[in-house]
């Protein structure tokens, strides 16, 4: 039988441990990867986040030291490790970098076969040989002077611009369409994709996750406006965060038994999630705090 003191301690304990780890990164930390050595790799989008301010990089992360591994990019988001490289998107570019941290492009604005207009996640596909880009389209008409989206179904919703694309850069910088604007797809943040091809994306506008497949589009899961990060783990089931609202939200493989992870956090913002199974953790971007918050698969 446990005495009222130790019931208290053993509260106190399970509070303790709870409680996340938290490591300050950078200002508008946005996605992470493990690369090189096995450290992680933060993009960090900067405090203005314009268009050629040169104020973004990528942060290394050793044990709980943080450095400057590549600077003078403007606003890299999605990031991954792939071919020897951390890849970044940034704006209309995607960049690659080296293990010694000098940048260079791996494709550019004129490389592309449609101009994008805001390049965001990124994501290897399956023969580890090309990366998904998500290009978001018409990011300017998604949101009222608020700064708030604006409702589903209104007249401004309807004028928003159907441009966004999913385009796919090969590890030479070669660069395809993979699908092409569709309504469906208004404006894509996250991508994701599986071993059998299937393509995920977070619709950042409508809040849908979709699966696209063979041409068609299929709703797995809804409810997830300013949808930002998408990944999926070796059990099959996925997890979406909505950078605005600070929420991550796990899902069985069939898109069944939702599971809010981000209560009691106290997160501001929840951007590009990284699933780091070998680690038994979920890695949250909390662009808002400029910080990653590590919780437990």
């Amino acid at each position: 039988m446990k005495t009222p003191l130790l019931a208290l301690l053993l509260a106190l304990a399970a509070t303790v441990q709870a409680e996340p780890r938290k490591l300050a990164v950078g200002a508008n930390p946005e996605s992470v990867t493990r690369g090189f050595d096995g450290d992680l790799f933060i993009s960090i989008m900067g405090p203005s986040r314009k268009y050629g301010d040169g104020d973004g990089k990528i942060v290394r992360v050793h044990g709980e030291t943080v450095t400057d591994f590549t600077t003078g990019l403007n606003d890299p988001k999605g990031t991954v490790f792939a071919g020897g490289f951390i890849i970044t998107a940034d704006f209309d570019t995607v960049w690659k970098v080296d293990a010694k941290g000098h940048k260079s492009v791996l494709a550019g604005p004129k490389d592309f076969p449609t101009a994008p207009t805001f390049l965001n996640d990124v994501e290897v596909e399956p023969s580890g040989q090309s990366i998904l880009v998500t290009d978001m389209g018409a990011v300017t008409k998604m949101r009222d002077a608020n700064n708030k989206l604006w409702p589903i179904d209104s007249a401004e919703h309807k004028a928003i611009p159907v441009i966004a694309r999913l385009f796919r850069v090969t590890l030479d910088g070669k660069v395809t369409e993979v699908i092409a604007p569709n309504p469906r797809m208004l404006n894509p943040n996250g991508v994701d994709v599986l071993k059998d091809g299937r393509i995920r994306l977070a619709e950042f506008f409508t809040g849908d996750v979709l699966e696209y497949k063979d041409g068609v589009f299929t709703t797995i899961a809804k409810g997830h406006r300013s949808g930002d990060g998408l990944v999926h783990d070796s059990k099959g089931r996925f997890y979406i965060s909505e950078v605005m609202f600070g929420r991550v939200t796990r899902y069985d493989a069939d898109g069944s038994h939702p599971a809010l992870l981000s209560e009691g956090l106290g997160l501001q913002s929840a951007a590009d999630i990284y699933v780091d199974e070998a680690h038994g953790q979920l890695i949250i971007p909390d662009s808002k705090a400029g910080q990653l918050v590590f919780i437990g698969l």
